[in-house]
């Protein structure tokens, strides 16, 4: 006889191992990939990391830089292919860093579902926090995220 497992599902900010390895490869952005046709909307809807960022203030300080690795998500883009394919892009960033081990970091929590460690509405991170990681990924890209304990 077989037992039917009542498995939770996967909360959707949370990254397997090998998502998370696809990203610590990254040189730049990928886009969605083949069969995803999700509106930069629908993406930003489905992400509570991605839509919580966004709800705050706390992106201004980075948002130009974020546009400069992943590319435009917002309706300023009016190219809806291209924005979608940001939004997936900073998405997969966003969740990555949240997985991030929170014993390495400071004013964060792993798996929480926001990114932690930004202060006086966005103008100031905490160092070595969550924030930081992503403040420094807007500056410098793919490479940042390389060696960072999940």
């Amino acid at each position: 006889m077989k037992i039917a497992q009542n498995l939770l599902p996967v909360p959707p900010h949370y990254m397997k191992a090998a998502e998370q390895q696809q990203v610590r490869e990254m040189t730049g952005p990928t886009g969605r990939p083949a069969g995803d046709h999700r509106s930069a909307e629908r993406i930003i809807e489905q992400s509570p990391v991605f839509a919580r960022f966004l709800a705050g203030r706390d992106y201004y300080e980075v948002e130009d830089y974020l546009k400069q690795q992943v590319g435009d998500w917002t309706a300023s883009n009016p190219n809806p292919e291209s924005r979608a394919n940001a939004a997936y892009d900073l998405d997969k960033v966003l969740r990555f860093i949240d997985n991030l081990d929170d014993r390495t970091l400071n004013a964060s929590h792993s798996r929480n579902g926001k990114i932690d460690g930004f202060s006086s509405d966005g103008y100031s991170t905490e160092p070595h926090s969550e924030a930081s990681v992503l403040k420094a990924f807007s500056r410098e890209g793919y490479s940042v995220l390389r060696n960072l304990a999940t």
